[in-house]
């Protein structure tokens, strides 16, 4: 079974005892020793051994399991032995890179999401188009409520895929379609959201472009009861 001194510096970045030893100036066959019989490694050793790794003697010796908390990489060791100015120029360096990735990895997402934005406003306009092809004339397509229209647009969803899959479908497509689905789906709810204007609930559909509006309690105390 692997020592703990020989986890703690695969888990520091040095790949083999060597490279360790020589960076803290320990001969390379003592350092051996001590990773094979950690039990027989000196007091004064033990302790640097411990200050290096940020844990305990106990653990160096083997006698306690080390806390994954507490294992320092190789970053975080080099951080350790900056000055306290370099620590913070470290960490606005840091700060700035995280803002940097954040940006890079929403840019990433909205490139990802556009195309099933695309393919949600076409399946749409088709199930919507089909709706008013069945209707008479005169009649009115709607929906009672979004949940409706969203319910409608999802099975709306499966049944073009299924029938594209054919009457002996491979299960592996109908996964592949399920996950287009869900994508598909996810758009819907990015481009279908409600927002609050001067007390009165407004429902943006991507459809048309436009707006289904529903008063709420306020607005009918002053007469307002309406659906558009």
């Amino acid at each position: 079974m692997a020592s703990n001194l020989l986890k703690l510096r695969k888990a520091a970045g040095y790949k083999n005892s060597n490279e360790f030893a020589v960076e803290y100036e320990i001969p390379t066959s003592t350092y051996a020793r001590y990773e094979s019989n950690p039990d027989k490694i000196p007091m004064d050793r033990a302790w640097q051994l411990a200050d290096i790794f940020g844990t305990t003697i106990d653990a160096i010796v083997d006698r306690e399991v080390p806390d994954p908390a507490c294992m320092r990489g190789e970053v975080q060791l080099e951080y350790d032995g900056l000055t306290p100015e370099a620590r913070q120029l470290a960490d606005e360096l840091r700060e700035f890179v995280l803002q940097k990735d954040e940006k890079i990895r929403a840019r990433k997402r909205r490139e990802e999401e556009r195309p099933y934005e695309a393919l949600c406003y076409q399946y749409e306009q088709q199930m919507l188009s089909q709706m008013r092809d069945g209707a008479a004339f005169g009649e009115l397509v709607a929906f009672d409520s979004a949940e409706a229209a969203r319910a409608a647009f999802e099975s709306f969803l499966r049944e073009q895929a299924a029938k594209k899959r054919g009457k002996h479908p491979l299960k592996a497509q109908e996964l592949i379609d399920n996950r287009t689905i869900e994508k598909i789906m996810a758009a819907y709810d990015r481009t279908h959201g409600e927002f609050e204007l001067e007390g009165t609930r407004v429902l943006w559909g991507s459809v048309d472009h436009g707006v289904a509006v529903e008063y709420d309690s306020e607005a009918s105390a002053r007469g307002g009861d309406a659906k558009a």
